[in-house]
């Protein structure tokens, strides 16, 4: 765990700001595939983006249960 209020507190920030971004990628991908589709590159990005998502997802809710 981090050592005081502050670094738990930017890393939450840190955290929010990367997932906003990563969202912000899965819907762009979302509106192009609906458009041209998808090539298997751009589908195992687009599910690695994903998991990652859900990573820090959880990485938030443990962050913020330790406040």
């Amino acid at each position: 765990m981090l050592d005081n209020p502050s670094q738990t507190t930017d890393a939450i920030h840190r955290l929010k700001e990367e997932i906003d971004k990563l969202t912000k990628q899965q819907s762009d991908a979302l509106q192009l595939a609906t458009l041209v589709g998808m090539t298997p590159d751009e589908a195992e990005e687009y599910d690695q983006r994903r998991k990652k998502i859900l990573e820090y997802v959880q990485d938030l809710k443990v962050l913020e249960e330790s406040q």
